[in-house]
């Protein structure tokens, strides 16, 4: 095979391998984003009606599948494996819950 011949599948090789990364870390912002927004928009709504953390639950209950969707995005990176995003859930959650009573989502 001639040096030219072996560049074209090198090259595509190199782009997929930089480009994975990327593509990875853009899907996890994305889901982060949805579920923030699905968490702000639902605990303002019934935080006109309720207590903030009653409006916190009924928040994370109304986007489960926003978070459930974020964590699997988390899980796909090569950093992370199942374990590490089942540790994080809490923290993450704890994080999140703090923001939407502190500010008000």
């Amino acid at each position: 095979m001639s040096p030219a011949s072996l560049a074209s599948p090198l090259l595509l090789a190199t782009m997929l391998l930089v480009s994975g990364p990327a593509r990875a870390a853009g899907e996890t912002e994305v889901r982060h984003e949805s579920w923030r927004v699905c968490l702000s928009r639902n605990f303002q709504i019934q935080a006109a009606l309720t207590d903030p953390d009653l409006a916190a639950d009924a928040a994370f209950q109304a986007c489960r599948g926003a978070e459930d969707a974020y964590l699997a995005a988390l899980a796909r990176s090569p950093l992370l494996d199942d374990d590490d995003v089942a540790r994080a859930r809490p923290r993450l959650a704890g994080r999140i819950r703090a923001w939407l009573v502190g500010s008000r989502g």
